[in-house]
């Protein structure tokens, strides 16, 4: 189920796996970034999910005030919205796995389970060991 699509990303549910699904298609900076990051924490909530699943292999670098985004806002309101398993597909880019590298380790302890993996099988058999 398709719950947010725009060119530069989608979000959708998938009930399979019973996780939230983020995909990238390019770069999205600002709102349109802010945008497809929040639609997957509104997602987590409305389904009552702990699980999301970030593809992250068509991404591109995150600009600063992103990152920034991410630390100041993201973090605790995803966690407060229920996220405690989140699986990331790395991008096949050198330079946006490099940008999102220094994204993560800015970022201290989270407080979630955050595991990164380069191929999307990999990264749906761990999410699916999660218990919600």
């Amino acid at each position: 189920m398709i719950s947010y699509q725009s060119t530069h990303g989608e979000v959708s549910w998938d009930k399979g796996l019973k996780a939230v699904v983020m995909e990238w298609k390019g770069f999205a900076y600002g709102v349109e970034f802010q945008t497809i990051m929040n639609r997957g924490i509104e997602l987590l909530s409305e389904m009552r999910s702990g699980r999301l699943l970030m593809d992250a292999r068509k991404g591109s670098a995150i600009k600063a005030e992103d990152q920034d985004w991410i630390r100041q806002t993201f973090v605790s309101h995803a966690f407060g919205n229920g996220l405690r398993y989140f699986a990331m597909v790395l991008p096949k880019s050198t330079i946006a796995k490099l940008s999102l590298d220094r994204t993560v380790n800015q970022l201290g302890e989270l407080p979630y389970e955050l595991m990164n993996f380069s191929e999307m099988e990999d990264a749906m058999q761990w999410l699916s060991l999660q218990s919600n």
